[in-house]
């Protein structure tokens, strides 16, 4: 007979040795100087943000939002695969123990990013609420109490079979989180908001114990499986080839148009390819959020230097991130038998990559004139902008492809 907890510990114990090989190409790359460098900058500049911030300013609020989508974002990883759906589904009954243990490792990771999310956020509201402030480690405990129950009833939601249902579900649970939470951060443990927490609580297990009956959707948890998978080998590839790299296609028709104003040529063959793969790929929204997220920052900054080199960040993460292009359509054959002229795939991806560059370099230069100070920033940034997109696209770049 089949050992269910054997059989999870055999999948976790393959992914640990496969995210451990992969490990030291990431430690190689200097992204973890690059990260330290930025983290210390984001430090600096934390500190100094506090100090400008009046007491009076309500942010508990914000700690409040960014709480509750923690507490409500989140799945279960179970590491299943497709041949589960043959092989396992028939002894459902027995996968309880694998099950269990899947939602305690998941709980273990949310742990450590409630943890961290905390300790980044305790300074904010330190400064907020003074002496009334409530303590690290009781807030800690009370999050980690609460995330448990919201990843529980994740688990029960994803037994559903109809996506409306499950998205209803999961926004009752987000405007409870958001209650609970920001009644927490405003007044700290009031009668009231163990009041609502504990009927939060009783709600959740009458509403769920319900679902508890229903079968196991094991198409749905593969499904999210494969898109877990797929972020982390969309990772790893900025470090080194994975060639089983999962892609996952969206239509956005607003942005593929972007492939359409170019001419009808065989040169042209790979350059509608990947503008097309741009478009319709997981790497669309990642350059919207950088751009986005780099635009705030910059602006946020008041000093010439912060912004140049937030400036800088931005845009070699967007490069790093960009590189994955590089790894579609790399090991297909019908390039070597259609009449397309050789390297254009390698001038394809190169060029796509330099004009995103280009055209998020001068998105974010706008940022650098907020506040209106005119300084060496103002010049310095373009040359930065388009060097950066230069030499990482036709010099880096390149030699990868």
């Amino acid at each position: 007979m089949m050992d269910a907890r054997h059989l999870w510990r055999r999948r976790i114990e393959a992914f640990q040795k496969e995210a451990l090989g992969y490990a030291r190409y990431v430690a190689n790359s200097g992204m973890i100087a690059f990260l330290v460098f930025a983290f210390i900058l984001a430090a600096y500049y934390y500190s100094q943000a506090l100090g400008k911030i009046p007491r009076s300013y309500p942010v508990e609020w914000l700690i409040a939002f960014l709480f509750s989508v923690l507490m409500t974002a989140g799945t279960v990883r179970t590491f299943l695969k497709e041949a589960d759906l043959v092989f396992l589904l028939p002894i459902e009954s027995r996968m309880g123990s694998y099950f269990r243990a899947s939602i305690i490792y998941t709980l273990f990771w949310h742990t450590l990013y409630i943890f961290l999310f905390l300790l980044a956020v305790w300074p904010l509201y330190t400064h907020r609420m003074g002496e009334k402030a409530e303590s690290f480690l009781a807030l800690l405990v009370f999050s980690l109490v609460l995330k448990g129950v919201n990843l529980l009833c994740k688990w029960q939601e994803e037994r559903l079979r109809e996506q409306s249902r499950r998205a209803l579900c999961m926004l009752v649970r987000w405007i409870a989180n958001a209650a609970i939470l920001f009644m927490l951060f405003s007044h700290g443990f009031i009668p009231v908001v163990m009041l609502v927490t504990g009927a939060f609580l009783l709600a959740a297990f009458f509403r769920y114990r319900g679902l508890a009956h229903q079968t196991i959707h094991w198409e749905r948890l593969v499904q999210i499986e494969k898109r877990m998978q797929a972020r982390f080998y969309t990772f790893i590839t900025q470090f080194v080839d994975v060639p089983h790299i999962a892609n996952r296609v969206q239509r956005r028709s607003w942005a593929a148009a972007w492939a359409d104003q170019l001419p009808f040529t065989r040169g042209n063959a790979y350059a509608y390819l990947y503008r097309k793969v741009f478009a319709r790929s997981d790497l669309l929204p990642m350059f919207l959020r950088l751009t986005v997220i780099g635009w705030i920052v910059i602006a946020f900054i008041g000093e010439a230097w912060g912004k140049v080199a937030a400036y800088f960040i931005i845009l070699s993460l967007t490069g790093a991130q960009l590189s994955m292009l590089r790894q579609y359509y790399r090991y297909v054959f019908w390039h070597h038998i259609y009449p397309v002229p050789a390297g254009t795939r390698q001038d394809a991806v190169v060029r796509v990559v330099f004009m995103l560059l280009l055209v998020q370099a001068l998105v974010l230069y706008t940022a650098v004139f907020i506040p209106f100070m005119p300084g060496w920033h103002w010049l310095a940034a373009p040359v930065i902008g388009v060097s950066f997109s230069y030499v990482y696209s036709w010099r880096v770049l390149r030699k990868k492809v």
